[in-house]
């Protein structure tokens, strides 16, 4: 016979034996072993169940059609669903193959089985990982775990990095009278995953756990708890299930009889979700059973944490690793990947510690989180969804760093030790802000630069660990300055005099109070308002200066001393063509007016308006008239004693220049206060 028909052939003879060929047992009605509906056909053999994590997924193989394939089922609402076959892996071989012995991981995403899949060969064990439209095609394990001979009955544990299995027992069983009847008996292997992610070789289990005929381990939630079935001496008949502890130098505990489901019926292929509380087994090779696990012989008390890593963005899964560290020593306890298609991704914390969960991914942020489990003693399950993402948001502010303004300015963006600049954003008034979107993954420099204002420059790594997706940076720039001398004389005999000094910033909100004949530091490129005034017995003046960066800067002010028929010309006393109504910008030179009039209290003055030639002389002097009165009416209206001024009207007849050009014009339509007394 063919070696692969030979191995189908005792299998299937042995999972069926007892089933078909004798009466089916009596459960004892007092035990907690019970069937489970929906997952039990009386026409066929379910054998070899395994359960998530979570407790939520299990698959199991059936002989349903003749040969045995794999079925999967979801717990719903408190019962186990119609078990649907997995296609893509029962289609995988021809109709003479043996597919079994599944082992789902923990987390739900990788499904380990055995098969005799091919001309020639005996049992290897393969894996199928879960995609959106279902499992994927099988993929064999290969070498060293796969070998010319039998392999099956896979089992990993919770962070993936050891898988249990068996081989045939080429010794045989020790025990006499199972050597009698040449039985097809195997031993249980273990393989640790590399570095690299390869699978190491194979090692034998030592004594006490691979004894005479072993079968079907199951390593539990807590990577300490194996689980297996055995026929050896002292058991209740046929196989009967064990469970041994991994102690902490390494060697493994006597195995346990879980004799609170075992029978003189074959009982075997236990698996146990990560609550711990439950165990479903094959009995008498035939059906799947639920037993309750008595308190002392539970593992480990285990949390769960689960659910699923996306892109913040497109909210599509994406593959990551999951690094789980002991929050003490930062040692890593294990690392797992998640599903690729969906993101989905179940860890298994023991209780009694404290953890730290990363999860990591190139060209991704990154995410940290804390679990206490130091003082938590039942089983938990906590939700974790994980959205990572790309690019980080960098909010860069830029003002005055003397007037907090904000500034536009140009921001230069290159990553570190590139040559050329990759990104040219500008700030945006009036708050002087920009959000700038940045790659994860590199060292980035800014250049910021505004006209006027000294350069300055800051970085920002996102090469390590990138937890949050928004950052600010404030950034103050100082502005360039120039030194301005400001100089103030009498406008006869250019002696100095003293005064004080007004500066008003035309372009932003700054004002600067000096003495006169000093020096000022000024804002390159800014245009400034200047004004003189002295209580020496002189009048106000005042004059505009555009900083420039080159060239010396001074400013001279000549004022005019308060002498009786003094004339002091208003600047900037405009008004509506061919009105008496004063424009906005001639109350600021008024103001002054009023200021001097407030330190002079004696002073009286005539407030003279002049006009061009253009329009008749008895129209160009009522307008003159009318003009003067504009100004003395704001003077009252700010309280200034009418006695101290009169108003009057002088036409064209007194012009400054000649009326001969446009600018000439507009300098003999002027207003002029003509000292009257003091």
């Amino acid at each position: 016979m063919h070696l692969k028909s030979y191995i189908a052939s005792i299998l299937l003879t042995f999972f069926v034996a007892s089933a078909f060929g004798q009466d089916q047992p009596v459960v004892d009605e007092n035990s907690s072993k019970k069937i489970i509906p929906n997952l039990s056909d009386p026409q066929a053999v379910e054998y070899a169940p395994s359960i998530s994590a979570d407790g939520k997924t299990m698959i199991f193989e059936a002989n349903k059609g003749g040969s045995y394939k794999l079925f999967e089922s979801k717990f719903v609402n408190g019962d186990w669903e119609i078990p649907t076959p997995i296609e893509n892996v029962n289609n995988y071989g021809d109709s003479t193959d043996l597919i079994g012995g599944p082992s789902i991981s923990f987390d739900g995403n990788t499904l380990y089985f055995f098969a005799t899949i091919g001309f020639g060969n005996s049992a290897d064990i393969y894996y199928s990982t879960r995609e959106k439209t279902g499992w994927s095609i099988p993929r064999s394990i290969g070498a060293p775990i796969n070998s010319d001979g039998y392999e099956a009955f896979p089992s990993i544990s919770a962070d993936g990095q050891f898988l249990y299995f068996v081989r045939q027992n080429m010794e045989g069983p020790q025990d006499r009278d199972l050597r009698k009847l040449d039985q097809f008996c195997y031993s249980i292997y273990q393989s640790e995953r590399k570095d690299d992610g390869t699978w190491g070789e194979p090692k034998k289990l030592p004594y006490p756990i691979n004894q005479d005929c072993e079968k079907a381990p199951r390593i539990m939630a807590d990577g300490k708890t194996l689980i297996f079935s055995s026929n050896r001496p002292g058991g209740l008949g046929d196989f009967d299930m064990y469970q041994s502890t991994l102690k902490p130098l390494g060697d493994w505990s006597i195995p346990v009889p879980l004799n609170f489901a075992n029978s003189e019926f074959s009982d075997q292929l236990p698996t146990i979700a990560a609550q711990g509380d439950l165990m479903y087994f094959v009995y008498n090779n035939q059906d799947i059973y639920s037993v309750v696990i008595p308190p002392e012989l539970r593992q480990f008390v285990n949390n769960i944490v689960q659910g699923k890593i996306t892109d913040a963005d497109t909210n599509e899964g994406i593959a990551a690793k999951i690094i789980i560290r002991d929050a003490l020593t930062s040692n890593i306890i294990s690392e797992i990947d998640n599903n690729p298609e969906d993101g989905a991704y179940t860890v298994v914390l023991a209780a009694g510690k404290y953890y730290n969960l990363e999860v990591v991914k190139e060209g991704y942020s990154s995410f940290i989180k804390s679990y206490d489990l130091r003082n938590v003693k039942i089983y938990q399950e906590q939700q974790q969804d994980i959205a990572l993402f790309q690019n980080v948001f960098l909010d860069v502010s830029v003002s005055d760093i003397e007037l907090f303004e904000g500034l536009e300015a140009d921001i230069e963006v290159k990553r570190d030790g590139a040559g050329a600049f990759f990104k040219k954003v500008k700030t945006i008034l009036p708050n002087g802000t920009i959000q700038i979107a940045l790659p994860i993954g590199s060292h980035y420099e800014f250049y910021v630069s505004a006209p006027n204002f000294k350069s300055d420059l800051f970085s920002l790594d996102l090469t390590g660990l990138v937890l949050y997706r928004n950052f600010e940076k404030e950034l103050p720039l100082t502005p360039e300055k120039k030194q301005v001398m400001i100089n103030v004389s009498d406008l006869v005999n250019n002696s100095k005099v003293k005064s004080k000094i007004i500066l008003r910033n035309k372009d932003r909100d700054e004002r600067i109070e000096v003495d006169g004949n000093s020096m000022v530091s000024l804002r390159v490129g800014d245009r400034y308002e200047i004004e003189a005034t002295s209580d020496q017995g002189y009048a106000f003046n005042s004059t505009n200066l555009e900083v420039g960066k080159n060239g010396d800067t001074n400013v001279s002010l000549k004022l005019l001393k308060l002498d009786i028929n003094a004339k002091l010309e208003l600047k900037d006393i405009l008004f509506e063509s061919n009105s008496a109504n004063l424009s906005d910008i001639s109350f600021i030179e008024l103001e002054r007016v009023i200021q001097l009039m407030k330190e002079n209290p004696t002073l009286k003055v005539e407030i003279a308006a002049h006009t061009d030639d253009v329009g008749s002389d008895n129209y160009n002097l009522q307008l003159s008239d009318k003009r003067a009165d504009s100004v003395v009416k704001f003077l009252m209206e700010n309280k200034i004693d009418p006695e101290r001024f009169v108003a009057k009207g002088y036409g064209e007849s007194l012009p400054k220049v000649a009326n001969d050009t446009d600018d000439n014009r507009a300098s003999n339509r002027r207003v002029e206060l003509r000292v009257l007394g003091i």
